[in-house]
């Protein structure tokens, strides 16, 4: 259990506040290390540069915590790689989010470049692209381009089916390796339309000038734009197909209530239907 009274979460908000332009985003977030000796080890707050990173509650939208620890199960259901990430329950008894950072190796910073950056755009500015600019810039400087963006196109597909119009620039990014450059693990994965069901868009970019009514015809030019072949287009639709099948019971194991459970269920199953998926 992870002691998180009022006091620290009043620390977090300050943290939050102070040091947001490396902790992006609305969600409050508190970075942590991992200290003490094997088989006491405790992890404590220590402001910025830490090796994980923490999401409690959040009193605007509830069960962000569960709904993105869930959405993360269900990308490594459908074969993405995932930041590592797990719930756990503090003092408060709440469940909170935490992940471990994947731009730290011990102790030291890894180099990496989100897609904000990398198409030279201000922060405030994440949402004014497409994921097809985004796709070109990925074949620019990946050194395995081919692959990567494979991996980048299940990744939409994928934040599409889930509910995700929030996949901005930000989430988004390649990492500077010994051996290369490489898109890194998936992280952030949130149900947008479950927890804020009053944004209706699909998307948060445009994919064929659009972010609101995407159709299959929409993610087939997309494949295109990358350079994705038409059979291993088709084999990817065929493989999200048929992992659909196992996604109902994992939310059925999730730490969401009832209500949300089926919601969830019926998001992605609208979403399937939507691009002739089911």
């Amino acid at each position: 259990m992870l002691e998180l009274d009022q006091e620290k979460l009043n620390k977090l908000a300050q943290i939050t506040v102070h040091e947001r332009l490396a902790l992006t985003g609305v969600q409050p977030k508190i970075s942590l290390s991992l200290h003490g000796n094997k088989g006491n080890k405790r992890l404590t707050l220590v402001g910025l540069w830490g090796d994980y990173i923490l999401k409690p509650q959040s009193r605007e939208f509830a069960f962000m915590p569960e709904v993105e620890d869930l959405t993360m199960h269900l990308a490594a259901l459908f074969k993405i790689r995932t930041a590592e990430h797990m719930l756990i329950r503090t003092s408060t008894g709440n469940l909170a989010y935490i992940t471990k950072r994947f731009d730290r190796l011990n102790g030291k910073k890894i180099h990496v470049e989100d897609l904000c950056q990398l198409s030279e755009l201000l922060t405030e500015q994440k949402y004014k692209s497409s994921y097809e600019r985004v796709g070109k810039i990925i074949k620019r400087y990946a050194t395995h381009s081919g692959l990567d963006v494979i991996t980048y196109f299940r990744l939409v597909l994928f934040s599409f089916l889930t509910g995700n119009n929030d996949m901005h620039l930000k989430n988004f990014s390649l990492m500077h390796k010994d051996k290369g450059i490489f898109f890194s693990p998936a992280y952030d994965l949130l149900n947008v339309n479950l927890i804020y069901p009053a944004d209706k868009e699909d998307l948060a970019l445009t994919l064929g000038g659009r972010k609101r009514k995407i159709k299959r015809s929409d993610f087939d030019q997309f494949a295109f734009s990358l350079g994705i072949t038409t059979i291993v287009r088709d084999n990817i639709y065929k493989d999200f197909s048929k992992q659909s099948e196992k996604v109902s019971e994992w939310i059925s194991m999730s730490f969401l209530t009832n209500a949300y459970k089926e919601e969830y269920v019926q998001i992605f199953i609208k979403k399937m239907k939507q691009i002739g998926l089911l």
